[in-house]
């Protein structure tokens, strides 16, 4: 071994090369404590070496970014990969705060060390400009909320505000462009800068560093002792706990992805943690102030830094002691408390928790649906917007709620301010057709007690049944029979099984409608009765019935002419949709949703 490595030294001179971390050494001995530099350099190699990995599949534009991203966590080492990557940014900023505080209290910025701590600054906003234009690379809603707020905050700056707005995100507001330029400045510019100034940062390092060239050396020295293993040793231990860290919640949580990015999906933005201190202080200082804290405050907070050395000198031992202690005193205790403070109120707003939560929520609907079903060609933004489970709730709330209700029995789900018509929450299952049939239920709130059909004929002859009957037991059988044969009709597919199952029961519902109760008096049901004094009980709740009533409820199917209260049309010009309050795509999913009828996913136990 040592006469191959004379022969590749004559050849490449690599000792010269590593002489200076060969002959490195350190004064007062290794210590825990200086571990914070070598630790920040590990998580850039780590960090560049895992982005140019995912650099392999991913996709930058608005229509495959979120999709590649998705298809990077198919497979464990690809959501491990991404893991990796997502957190090593996040444990780069906490390494920057602690390697700051070090190096601040123990005044390691003195002569002639002052261009190690210049350009240890300038990777401070350099590292989080850098993750910042990562975070948006998924095309996912929060992302892309974030990166708007960010644009206008930097777009704030008098002069160059707006040209900087317009190279981050490609315009006033994220578009089409927005995912090249970040994409741009994540792999190619901001790893040049960061690693130019990162370079000339351990060049400085290195030549200020105490050298120990041999053993006379050493001894003569008597505080100073090699860098290699000692220090080494508690550098690879400090490295091997924070990726144990690392490993962990990648292990456990994995690299979180929201929903793809969609202009139609409510999202209240927020920036990540290590923004909440001036995210808080932008609330103080609003209108013409925040100018102060956006540019201002970061300005004259950068300058102090840069001027410490200067500081240090003009002050006494003491003096510059206790300055360095209070700055590190005052700026931990005012940034940790805007931070606090700001993740406190969150926690305390329930709109906004329910806001993260649907988030979230739509962000595990969309992977599911990815992979169920795949990606359509057109992109990840329309897994959603053709998601009946999404998008049912959207149209209802827009067209239907401010009269109808679609709560549970517990009184969730979505609540119009003014309830009108009848709650169409399991609308055309067994249960929701029964209380159709009773007369005390009929008349209440959660149906028509507050239509004018509480005082039609279908509410007294209920009443006059009920009231008359001579078994009241029986009734109810026959009502429920009635009921089962009705909801049958629907075809749910959450009464498939009930009505495989009830086709005895479905057998007598149909002969009661068309005998006994004498429905089809009024209503038209299969074969019996005529269409246009009440609503046709054929196919009562399926597809093509509710599609149909949405569409025109007075049609002569359901309530022509005075006998509809309110309802509008929704879809009644098949012949120029255009001119339709919902599209034939919005109906179809409205449908879908209020029959519950959407790729499921699997349970728990499944």
């Amino acid at each position: 071994m040592a006469s191959f490595c004379d022969w590749l030294d004559a050849r490449t001179d690599y000792r010269r090369y590593f002489a200076p971390i060969r002959n490195r050494g350190v004064v007062g001995g290794p210590s825990w404590w200086l571990t914070s530099g070598s630790l920040l350099l590990w998580l850039f190699v780590i960090e560049l070496i895992t982005g140019l990995a995912l650099m392999a599949s991913y996709s930058p534009s608005m229509a495959s970014a979120w999709a590649s991203v998705h298809f990077i966590d198919q497979t464990p080492g690809g959501a491990f990969l991404r893991g990796i990557h997502f957190y090593t940014s996040h444990a780069l900023i906490l390494a920057f705060l602690a390697h700051l505080i070090r190096v601040v209290l123990t005044a390691a910025f003195r002569e002639p060390r002052e261009l190690i701590w210049i350009t240890g600054l300038l990777l401070i906003p350099l590292t989080i400009a850098w993750t910042v234009t990562g975070n948006p690379l998924s095309a996912n809603v929060k992302g892309m909320a974030q990166i708007d707020v960010e644009g206008k905050i930097v777009a704030s700056t008098p002069v160059i505000g707006p040209t900087i707005q317009r190279l981050l995100i490609g315009g006033n507001a994220p578009g089409n462009l927005t995912l090249t330029h970040l994409y741009f400045l994540h792999v190619g510019m901001m790893p040049v800068l960061v690693f130019l100034v990162l370079g000339l940062h351990i060049t400085q390092v290195y030549r200020h560093a105490a050298s120990i060239s041999d053993d006379n050396d050493r001894n003569e020295q008597g505080n100073v002792q090699p860098y290699w293993p000692n220090q080494t040793f508690r550098n690879m231990i400090v490295l091997a706990f924070v990726l144990g860290v690392i490993a962990y919640l990648t292990w456990r949580f994995g690299a979180p992805l929201n929903a793809p990015a969609d202009s139609s999906l409510t999202h209240t933005p927020r920036p990540e943690w290590y923004f909440r201190w001036l995210f808080e202080l932008r609330r103080y200082l609003t209108g013409d102030w925040e100018f102060l804290a956006t540019v201002i405050l970061p300005t004259v907070v950068l300058a102090y830094f840069l001027l410490l050395p200067a500081l240090d000198r003009a002050l006494s031992r003491r003096l510059s002691a206790g300055l360095r202690i209070l700055t590190v005193l005052i700026g931990a205790g005012v940034v940790g408390s805007l931070t606090w403070i700001s993740f406190a109120r969150d926690w305390e707003d329930k709109e906004y928790m329910a806001s993260e939560q649907a988030t979230r929520d739509l962000g595990a609907r969309a992977k599911f649906l990815a992979s169920r079903g795949g990606l359509p060609v057109e992109g990840a933004i329309t897994l959603l917007r053709n998601d009946p489970k999404t998008q049912g709730p959207v149209l209802y709330r827009r067209h239907c709620a401010a009269c109808h209700p679609h709560t549970n029995e517990n009184g969730e789900g979505i609540v119009p301010q003014t309830a009108s018509a009848p709650n169409l929450y399991s609308f055309g299952t067994f249960t929701w057709i029964e209380g159709v049939l009773d007369h005390e239920k009929f008349v209440s709130p959660q149906y028509f007690g507050k239509t004018k059909l509480v005082e039609g004929d279908m509410a007294s002859k209920l009443k006059e049944m009920f009231e008359g009957a001579k078994d009241a037991s029986q009734l109810k059988k026959q009502m429920a029979a009635a009921a089962r044969a009705l909801s049958a009709e629907a075809k749910l597919p959450s009464q498939a099984e009930a009505d495989k199952r009830d086709t005895a029961q479905i057998a007598e519902g149909v002969k009661l409608i068309q005998g006994d109760l004498s429905c089809t008096e009024c209503h038209k049901y299969g074969e019996e009765g005529e269409l246009g004094s009440a609503p046709d009980l054929t196919g009562y709740g399926s597809r093509e019935w509710l599609a149909g009533i949405i569409s025109d409820p007075k049609h002569e199917r359901f309530y022509p002419d005075d006998r509809n209260d309110r309802m509008p049309a929704f879809a009644s010009d098949p012949q120029q949709p255009q001119q339709n309050v919902l599209s034939p795509r919005e109906l179809d999913l409205l449908v879908s949703w209020l029959r519950g009828e959407w790729k499921e996913e699997p349970s728990a136990t499944q």
